[in-house]
Parts: structure tokens; sequence; C-alpha cells
């Protein structure tokens, strides 16, 4: 018998739908046991067995566990960039700018509370991912570079290596979300206003 192309297509798009859900149900799985048992038990025996699929079901999509959780790490950094980037300029006001990508930044804590947390492993960690896919990832980034190096060039950001200001930019938020994330709390609206107003007060210039 021969089948339409519509027909075909009929059947191959369950198929396809359902090979979609494993590889969703693989990211979970990261997720849960990154979260529940710790990077370092981040086997492909307990991946498997958290997403119910078969150890063999991850070589299908990917060449090794390497390679999935580098997909995993670009997944979620699309997510919390979407976020992160939302209505920033890097060329605009450098105060207004600055305390933006905070409240953004913190949006997508709370959006995504587990997702920041093992993202905070993968920046811990890198040599668990590939490295061109690391590097992929702080190439996205280069936004916020663009903007702190202009805000030492113009003096509105205190004179410092941007690696200090960045930190000190983020680093705080991210602490205490993960202190939040520990109490099964979100960030609240007072925790972020002063930590945005404290990181202001560390970073800006004209001093």
């Amino acid at each position: 018998m021969t089948l339409t192309l519509n027909e075909w297509t009929f059947i191959i798009q369950p198929m396809r739908y359902k090979d979609e859900n494993k590889i969703k149900a693989l990211h979970q799985a990261v997720i849960d046991v990154t979260l529940n048992e710790g990077y370092q038990n981040l086997s492909v025996a307990k991946i498997a067995k958290q997403a119910g699929v078969s150890p063999a079901t991850l070589y299908i999509y990917y060449k090794d566990k390497k390679a999935m959780l580098g997909q995993v790490y670009l997944n979620i950094k699309a997510l919390i960039d979407a976020k992160l980037f939302a209505n920033f300029d890097p060329k605009g006001d450098t105060e207004f700018q600055f305390k933006l990508l905070l409240m953004n930044y913190a949006t997508a804590l709370n959006a995504y509370p587990r997702e920041s947390m093992v993202m905070g492993v993968f920046n811990e960690h890198p040599d668990i991912i590939p490295d061109d896919v690391f590097e992929t990832g702080m190439n996205l980034a280069q936004p916020i570079q663009d903007f702190y190096e202009k805000g030492l060039l113009d003096h509105r950001l205190r004179a410092a290596a941007p690696e200090i200001v960045i930190a000190y930019t983020f680093e705080p938020i991210t602490s205490v979300a993960q202190i939040r994330f520990k109490e099964n709390q979100l960030l609240s609206k007072a925790d972020i206003q002063v930590l945005i107003e404290m990181a202001w007060q560390a970073c800006q210039g004209g001093r």
C-alpha cells in the first residue's frame, strides 16, 4: 500500500512528539538530580531513571552525557536571558539600566528558581559541559560586558576591573536567592529593592 504525504505526516508527527517528550524528561531529570543529589551524582543511570527512560535513550539524542548537560545549560540560559535582557539598552543611562538589569535578574530568579540554582552549578563547575558550549553562553552576555565598559569610561561606575563590578552587581542577589530557595521562598519585593540599592551604592562611580 502506498501512503500519501499527508498520511506519512500523520504517522510521523506522534513519533516526533514522543521523542520531544523524552528529551524534555531527560532535561528535567538533570535539574531534579542536581538539586536533590548534587551535580556529582549526575550519572547516566540516575538521569535515565529519574526521566523514566532507559540509559540507552540518552545516546539516541546526544553524543554523551556532557553534550546533554551542555544543551540543558543553553536551555536554562535562554530562559533566564529572555527576562534579563528585557528592555535593556547597554547604551542607555547607566544608573537606570543598572537597576533595570538587576530587577530583570531578580524577576528571572523568581520565575525560574530551580533552573537558576542549576545554572549556578554550571557556572561554578563549567568543566561538566563542553568548553565551546560554555564559551557560547559567555558570549551571549556580551551586552552586559559592553554596558560595564561604557559605565567605566564615563565614570558612572566605580573604577575597577569589570569582573569585580559585575560580581558586586549579581553575586549578592544570587546568594540571597539561594537562601530563599532553601527556605522554599522567592525573593521578596523588599529583598529586591534593598539588594538593588546596595549594589548601586557599591558600584557607582564618582568616588
